[in-house]
């Protein structure tokens, strides 16, 4: 499973552009339509010679998909389940010859979750001749987002945040095809108020960028249209070392239920915390905070009968699309990957492969199968996908040119004697208040 990583002086900086005074303040404050930063990276992805009809795959030749990769940096587990799902299963898949007779070649381009790196790589899966592009966080997203419509490559990053992008007419090249934080949010309270009612009090710690600040607003909209109680928000500065001041202040909402937005070390922190101070209080998180990473980090104890949502059925469900994977590797005498084992996140990384498998298929519908594949073609194929399940391992997905969020359903899971509990099925909370109207 090749890995490709940049090399040298990035395009731009030869051709004497500032990559960093198009990104200005992307990453931690973005506006609805990104208009300033839209302006700097239509100028980047023209001058690093890309062309106006988006990615190009010939007549019968490999159909080219650019991963976005992070698996390095501070979303590292991210980028390795996510990374080694997509080459697993698309090797997989041109083992058994292709979709429709075309392989699929996946170029992988590490970013380290950095804009500047993220943006190079665009330009360089444009070169080769990419017909859509993964990609693995808000920030990336957000930044990529008026790079996708300028060079009308689609870019695809479901479970993650930026509610406006389900809008399929105002980001055309944008699909979230999954659901999105708020989304998790809200299906969580859902699943909360199902099981305990409605008279209870729900808080939620949010991280303080955006994404964990969207989680928390889709938190309270589902509480209170639900008719239990908000109990209030608790916000822990993005670089914070430490965490101790916001489990105080997270244990003296004397919630019911708190839920939370913590990311990684930080997660592991504040979960340390709450079983400390609050050993029996409920705590549920984002698909984020559900992994090996915090189980090992805050320990099994500790973790016990903590929940929380996943757009993907985990592997530990063994899905059809896992069970797949197993049949493939011992038929071909392969060792399975240990990472589908290790990092629960495999499963949203199959859940992006599957829907990218699956786009591929309606783009040949379109084009025929030795027909020329683009990035305009993928962007109608995926508006195609109709009721797609992704071999198990994803709730009911549907798009339209108008609507590009796939679905707002998650499973949520407790952690039971160190392992995962399914303990809701593809649930979808009440309507995100300052969504887009799609319908």
């Amino acid at each position: 499973m090749a890995l490709l990583v940049l090399m040298g002086r990035p395009a731009c900086e030869r051709l004497g552009l500032s990559i960093d005074q198009m990104i200005g303040e992307a990453v931690n404050r973005r506006t609805t339509k990104v208009v300033s930063l839209a302006l700097g990276l239509a100028l980047f992805a023209t001058a690093c010679g890309g062309d106006d009809g988006g990615g190009e795959g010939s007549s019968g030749e490999d159909i080219v998909i650019g991963v976005a990769g992070a698996r390095v940096g501070p979303i590292a587990n991210v980028g390795e389940g996510v990374g080694e799902a997509v080459n697993d299963w698309f090797e997989m898949v041109n083992a058994n010859g292709g979709i429709n007779g075309r392989k699929v070649k996946i170029e992988e381009i590490e970013t380290k979750y950095e804009v500047p790196p993220a943006l190079e790589a665009f330009a360089r899966f444009q070169q080769s001749g990419a017909v859509m592009v993964a990609v693995e966080g808000t920030a990336l997203s957000d930044a990529l987002t008026p790079v996708s419509e300028q060079s009308k490559i689609p870019i695809m990053f479901p479970g993650q945040g930026n509610l406006d992008t389900v809008d399929g007419e105002a980001f055309p090249y944008a699909f979230p095809a999954g659901p999105l934080y708020a989304h998790q949010a809200t299906a969580t309270v859902q699943q909360q108020v199902d099981e305990l009612g409605s008279d209870i009090s729900i808080g939620c710690v949010a991280w303080e960028p955006p994404p964990g600040r969207e989680y928390c607003e889709g938190v309270k909209n589902a509480t209170e249209s639900l008719g239990a109680e908000f109990a209030g928000e608790v916000v822990i500065p993005a670089a914070a070392a430490d965490v101790d001041a916001q489990v105080r202040d997270a244990v003296a909402l004397d919630a019911d239920v708190v839920l939370h937005a913590a990311i990684f070390g930080q997660a592991v922190l504040l979960l340390k915390g709450l079983c400390d101070q609050a050993p029996d209080l409920p705590v549920g998180a984002w698909h984020w905070a559900i992994t090996q990473n915090e189980i090992n980090g805050a320990g099994a104890e500790c973790m016990e009968g903590k929940f929380g949502a996943s757009m993907s059925t985990l592997p530990s469900d063994e899905p059809e699309a896992v069970q797949m994977l197993r049949d493939y590797w011992e038929e071909s005498g392969t060792d399975p990957n240990p990472v589908l084992e290790e990092n629960s996140l495999y499963g949203n990384g199959l859940y992006i492969a599957t829907v990218i498998e699956e786009g591929i298929r309606q783009a040949l519908e379109i084009v025929g199968d030795d027909g020329e594949v683009t990035g305009e073609v993928m962007k109608q194929a995926l508006e195609s996908i109709d009721g797609y399940e992704g071999y198990g391992v994803t709730c009911p997905i549907t798009m339209s040119e108008k609507d590009h969020s796939g679905n707002r359903a998650v499973n949520i899971y407790e952690i039971r004697d160190g392992s995962w509990d399914r303990i809701g099925d593809c649930i979808t909370g009440p309507p995100v208040a300052n969504e887009p109207d799609v319908s």
